[in-house]
């Protein structure tokens, strides 16, 4: 008698549980929180636009996103190795250099091609011939791929790649910026905007990037295999929401631009970030382009104790490209 009056009570239940949404396993979706780290700059408007998209945030509503900024690659790799850091952003050399020390981390999507310039106030400092000992150049870390860049230079013009070592300066762009204002830097070698802003200002440029290395990837995107292997879908969606940022910088700039000056809280007009993006030293670009090249000449100067066979090894399979 008491199961023939329980039976619909437990038909009920049953009923309940069939039809209850049931959660996917947390392997393959995504983690209770992420941590996205990048610079300061344009280089990393892909990413911002994402950020500002709140993309991530309506795709993977039980997980808590922090968005932190840095000061160099450096720092954003030290972040990944203590696990503190899920995503980050930067450029090669910093990337390549975690690569070669085992940090076990591929590059999800690079982000853009940048012509960077080294800019001074001084007349009499008009190419890299005229750098003496004790003139200071500033640039994000000795490790940045401005530090790179500037030491192809002196190993084409000098045969001695780190012939102005001693004349690096470690100091955040926007810092790098005042400090080239105030006369404390002979020169600053960073990025868009920082280097348009410093020329408007009264400055010249002293040599670009692409005189190095030609035409390169400047900016990129990466995690670890280990976070991969644990949240694919996570990794996938990050990388198709950072092409369709791209498509967004390539084809809507205007839209692209807003949401670059919203993510300054207005201090940067929405008409001044359009310039920048859509400058012709910039492009816009998910394909990751002269990282083996970029790897070859860091092992030369004893940056790197390896090199990627191809660019396979440094990239997750989605990504199906470059060099």
């Amino acid at each position: 008698m008491l199961l023939r009056r329980l039976l619909p009570v437990l038909a009920a239940v049953a009923l309940l549980i069939t039809a209850a949404p049931q959660r996917a396993p947390a392997a393959g979706d995504a983690p209770d929180s992420v941590t996205v780290a990048y610079q300061p700059g344009i280089g990393y408007s892909t990413l911002i636009i994402v950020k500002q998209s709140g993309a991530l945030e309506r795709r993977f509503p039980g997980t808590k996103f922090e968005w932190k900024v840095f000061t160099n690659g450096d720092a954003i790799r030290d972040g990944i190795i203590a696990k503190q850091i899920q995503i980050g952003a930067g450029g090669n050399g910093p990337f390549l250099i975690g690569w070669d020390r085992g940090v076990g981390y591929r590059l999800i999507a690079s982000m853009n091609e940048m012509n960077l310039w080294l800019v001074s106030r001084d007349p009499k400092f008009k190419s890299l011939r005229d750098l003496q000992p004790g003139m200071q150049i500033g640039m994000p870390s000795p490790d940045a791929v401005q530090a790179i860049a500037l030491r192809k230079a002196a190993k084409d013009l000098f045969g001695d790649a780190h012939k102005f070592d001693a004349n690096i300066v470690a100091i955040a762009h926007p810092l790098g910026v005042q400090a080239l204002a105030a006369g404390q830097l002979e020169g600053h070698l960073s990025s868009p905007p920082f280097e348009q802003q410093e020329v408007a200002a009264g400055g010249h440029v002293v040599f670009r990037s692409y005189e190095a290395f030609g035409k390169s990837t400047f900016n990129s995107v990466y995690t670890t295999e280990e976070f991969n292997k644990q949240y694919p879908r996570f990794v996938n969606v990050l990388f198709d929401e950072l092409r369709s940022a791209n498509d967004m910088l390539n084809k809507n700039p205007e839209q692209a631009a807003a949401l670059l000056s919203k993510d300054t809280g207005g201090k940067q007009s929405t008409a001044q970030f359009r310039e920048w993006i859509t400058s012709p030293d910039i492009t816009w670009d998910t394909t990751p382009h002269a990282f083996l090249r970029t790897a070859a000449f860091m092992k030369e100067i004893g940056m790197l104790n390896k090199v990627p066979a191809n660019i396979r090894e440094i990239e997750f399979p989605f990504l199906k490209g470059g060099d």
